[in-house]
Formats: structure tokens, C-alpha cells, sequence
């Protein structure tokens, strides 16, 4: 059984990173059509796109294993982002741009985990089936 480590937290963590920055940079410079407006009026069908690109090939680059790669670069790329949209939901409710001023242009702290949220349950779940006994 692997060790279930520093590795298993701090990859997960940097693909969210690395998803959510790519994401901006691809939304500011292409994006023109939004995903959920409603919700969070910044984020693009570009965006997305592209940072699902960015972040499977970080992923193919961060894991031996390809397998890992693909679950990993997929999960973050695709069930990752709810967390924001779920963080825009509560912050609207409450009429709040940011969750706090920690990362100036970023919000929050909490804004920076809202992805983890979400993606920690999964990375567990999929650690124990693929490398628990």
C-alpha cells in the first residue's frame, strides 16, 4: 500500500492552484462565454477549457503513474470548479465580494480552498480504492 502523504495532499492542492490560476489567465485573455453568470459573471467556457488543458498536462508531468495523472488532471479539472461556484452562491447570499483580504487580487483564504473542499472527499476515496487493502 502506498503512503498516503505530503504527495497525496500537496499534488491535489498545486492542480487546484494550477487549475484555478490557468483558468483566469485563459478567461481574461479569451474568454467570451460565460459558464454560470448568474452565479459567477467571470468565468468562461474558455477559461474552463483551458484550464482543464493546463492542468492535465501539469498533472501528466507531476505523476508517475498515468492512470493517477488522468484521475487526478480530470476530477480537478471538471468537479474542482464547483467549489467556486459553490463559494459565489454563499457569497452572494451574504452580498460579499471575498471571503477576506489574505492574497490581494485573490480574496480570501478561504477562497483559495473552496476547490479543496470538494476535491479532498474524492482523492480520498479514490486513494482507498485504488491503493488501500
Amino acid at each position: 500500500m502506498e503512503n498516503f502523504g505530503k504527495k497525496w495532499v500537496g499534488i491535489p492542492a498545486l492542480l487546484v492552484i494550477i487549475n484555478d490560476t490557468m483558468a483566469y489567465v485563459f478567461g481574461k485573455t479569451m474568454g467570451r462565454h460565460p459558464i454560470l453568470s448568474v452565479i459567477s459573471p467571470n468565468k468562461t467556457w474558455e477559461g474552463f477549457i483551458g484550464a482543464a488543458f493546463s492542468t492535465l498536462l501539469a498533472s501528466y508531468y507531476m505523476l508517475e503513474s498515468q492512470k493517477d495523472a488522468l484521475v487526478f488532471g480530470s476530477v480537478v479539472s471538471l468537479i474542482g470548479p464547483f467549489g467556486g461556484f459553490l463559494a459565489s452562491l454563499i457569497k452572494r447570499a451574504y452580498m460579499e465580494k471575498d471571503f477576506g483580504s489574505v492574497f490581494r487580487g485573490h480574496g480570501g483564504f478561504v477562497d483559495r480552498l473552496d476547490c479543496q473542499l470538494i476535491l479532498a472527499p474524492l482523492v480520498f476515496l479514490y486513494l482507498t480504492l485504488q491503493y488501500g487493502k
